[in-house]
């Protein structure tokens, strides 16, 4: 229902889900617009997320590698970040923009009434009358008389 609801990029509950199943979402709404591309449209949107990241650029191609968080980097050994930073250039950077995937239905203007096919009329059924039970007047208790 995530991909459909106007209110997606400012849900807090689908930006933590989708940080585990993003890949999933993706190939659920790719697969959705895939199987009917005439009812329903796709937008791609970015949603930034305020961070400390290291972006790590390959020296030879000038291609990003990878963007990590900073924590992930501090967390490794001091051979790891050695191992990390040759032929690489590191850059501290402050948000990372995660592309979410939108689709919506087509909205069609309706120009003309739209006319839909009659039912044949069913036949009517007979109505049986129900008659009520018959209702047992309660018989009254003879009184007593108290005894002198």
């Amino acid at each position: 229902m995530c991909a459909v609801c106007p209110r997606i990029f400012k849900c807090k509950s689908f930006y933590a889900w989708h940080k585990i199943h993003h890949q999933e979402y993706l190939n659920f709404v790719v697969e959705i617009s895939k199987k009917f591309p005439d009812k329903y449209t796709m937008e791609v949107h970015f949603m930034p997320e305020k961070q400390t990241f290291v972006q790590i650029v390959d020296m030879a191609t000038g291609k990003i590698e990878k963007v990590v968080s900073l924590t992930e980097i501090e967390a490794l050994s001091a051979e790891d970040k050695l191992a990390l930073s040759r032929n690489k250039n590191l850059f501290i950077v402050t948000h990372r923009l995660e592309p979410i995937v939108k689709i919506e239905l087509k909205k069609t203007v309706i120009s003309a009434p739209i006319q839909f096919m009659e039912s044949a009329p069913k036949e009517e059924e007979p109505i049986e009358e129900v008659t009520p039970l018959p209702i047992n007047p309660e018989k009254s208790k003879p009184k007593r008389t108290p005894k002198n």
